[in-house]
This record gives C-alpha cells, sequence and structure tokens, in this order.
C-alpha cells in the first residue's frame, strides 16, 4: 500500500513540473517577442519585389509539368478543349476529401455545351469519360444502341444499298468512336499488294455494293471477280486487249457500253439493218474473233 503511494506521489510531482517547464518557456517566448527577440530558428532575408506584381496565368505547358499525363490527353485527342486549362477550372487545387467537394469544384460540361446531342443523350460521361481526351470513346452499350441518332445519313445508305454490311452492329467493325477499321481485317485483297486506301474509292463502306471506280483502276484488280473475262481479254488477238477494262465499263460497276460508243457503224448500212445487234457475230467482246489478213488467205 505504502509502494502505491508513493509512486502516485512520484507521477503528480512529475505533472507538475511538466506543466511549470511548459508555462516557462511560454513565458520566455512571449517576453522575447515583447523585447523585439527572434521567433524564428533561421533568418531568411525577405524579398518583397516578387510580390510588387499580379501573377500572370500559368500556360497549358506548364501545369502539364504536373499534369503530364492529361497534357498528353489533350495534345492527342483533345479535340476542340485544346485551349488554355483555366478556360474550365477556374479554381485550382482546393479539393478535400474531407468536404468531398470533388463535384463542387470541376467544370460542368453545360457550361459550354447544351445538348449536343439531343434530348435523348444527356449523360456526357457515359462516352466522354475522360473530358481530357473528349475524341477517344470507348465502345458503351449507350453508344451502341446510339449511332444513328447522329449518323442517321449512314442508316439510311445502309437501308437504301442492302448488303451484308447492312446486317452487322456497327460496333463489330467500329470498336470505339471514331475507329476507322481496315477493310483487310475481314476482307482479302484483290491482289497481292494491294494498298488499302483503293478499297474505299470504289466500295464505300455503308454501302459496297454501289461499286464506281476511277481511271486508273488496273484491269488485273477487275480481273480478281472477272477471272473468266480478264483471262480471255489477256489472250486475246484483237485491240481490245491493250484496253483498260475502265475504259469501256466507266466509272459504274456493271455498266455494259455499246459497240458504237466507240466503234460507230463500221459496216455497210445493209450489214447494220440486218444484224443490229454487233454480238450476233462479234460473239463474245472479250474474245473477238478477228479475221485473217489478206496475205494468209
Amino acid at each position: 500500500m505504502r509502494g502505491i503511494m508513493q509512486r502516485s506521489r512520484r507521477n503528480m510531482v512529475k505533472t507538475i513540473m511538466a506543466g511549470v517547464m511548459l508555462a516557462m518557456a511560454f513565458t520566455g517566448v512571449s517576453l522575447a517577442a515583447s523585447q523585439g527577440g527572434k521567433i524564428a530558428t533561421v533568418t531568411i532575408p525577405q524579398t518583397p519585389t516578387q510580390y510588387a506584381s499580379e501573377p500572370q496565368p500559368l500556360t497549358a505547358n506548364q501545369c502539364g509539368q504536373c499534369h503530364p499525363g492529361l497534357f498528353r490527353n489533350l495534345r492527342d485527342d483533345g479535340g476542340r478543349h485544346r485551349f488554355a486549362c483555366q478556360n474550365c477550372h477556374n479554381t485550382f487545387h482546393a479539393y478535400n476529401p474531407r468536404k468531398g467537394n470533388w463535384d463542387a469544384i470541376m467544370p460542368k460540361c453545360a457550361s459550354c455545351h447544351e445538348a449536343p446531342h439531343g434530348p435523348k443523350i444527356t449523360n456526357c460521361n457515359a462516352c466522354h469519360a475522360n473530358p481530357h481526351a473528349p475524341k477517344k470513346i470507348d465502345a458503351s452499350a449507350q453508344l451502341a444502341t446510339a449511332c444513328f441518332d447522329c449518323h442517321g445519313s449512314v442508316r439510311d445508305q445502309l437501308v437504301k444499298n442492302p448488303s451484308k454490311h447492312s446486317k452487322v452492329p456497327c460496333m463489330n467493325c467500329h470498336t470505339s468512336h471514331g475507329a476507322i477499321p481496315s477493310c483487310f481485317s475481314c476482307h482479302k485483297p484483290h491482289v497481292e499488294g494491294q494498298a488499302l486506301t483503293t478499297c474505299i474509292p470504289c466500295h464505300p463502306a455503308h454501302q459496297p455494293l454501289r461499286v464506281t471506280y476511277g481511271k486508273d483502276v488496273p484491269s488485273r484488280t477487275c480481273g480478281s471477280c472477272h477471272a473468266k473475262e480478264f483471262n480471255a481479254v489477256s489472250k486475246d488477238s484483237s485491240k481490245h486487249k491493250k484496253v483498260a477494262c475502265v475504259t469501256c465499263h466507266k466509272d459504274r460497276h456493271r455498266f455494259i457500253p455499246q459497240c458504237s460508243g466507240c466503234h460507230g457503224k463500221p459496216h455497210q448500212k445493209l450489214i447494220h439493218e440486218k444484224f443490229p445487234q454487233c454480238l450476233t457475230c462479234h460473239i463474245d467482246v472479250h474474245d473477238m474473233p478477228v479475221m485473217p489478213s489478206p496475205s494468209k488467205k
């Protein structure tokens, strides 16, 4: 019992002494302050000239020194958002986890945009998850059902010109918004070494059977589908052998020219009256019968 009382008295004495020393410390500080003494442990020279003018706003490049990921997002996929950061961000470094004020300090899409996709699509973040890369849009479920809300002309092409492409969901080819797939992902090239850039000029992606082509399409490209005709004209001994397919078949697939378009009426009037169809005698334009020259008769 006596030991317990002694320990209690010792603890009480320690507590009192600690309080006295703390009081003396505060008293010394107050006394030093009142007498012009130093409170800081180091002396730093003042530079009031640094505060003589208002600071200039940070440039996007300066913001990027601390936020390099966001800077690169804007640089690569920022679209029209590539302007000064302060145009959207009015409050900087004010987020407080305790207050949970993230939504309050973040810019609002509606500050600049007024339902750009109509009344049906109002949840911006569902597609534009990263406002610093608004052009980079993932293929979400909402996006998959809303393609034609914005791309009505594409729907019209697919409906008016039915093909196998008309039955394929958009996301099968466009794995993200704006992604342009390679035709060769599904289709074999017409000829070995064919350049991808030659596909779309002939086969518009949303109406691929509406084939159009220019005057520079090589005949071997046509021959990949029309092998019989190409092989025949390649072996032909007539002048047709030297004529490119597109010279006669013009700029529209399946266009069948009239012989008179190039040849006029080369025979006597009586022959043309008796045989109004040239192919009655000439049979196959890709393998023309050639009359032997007089010297070989």
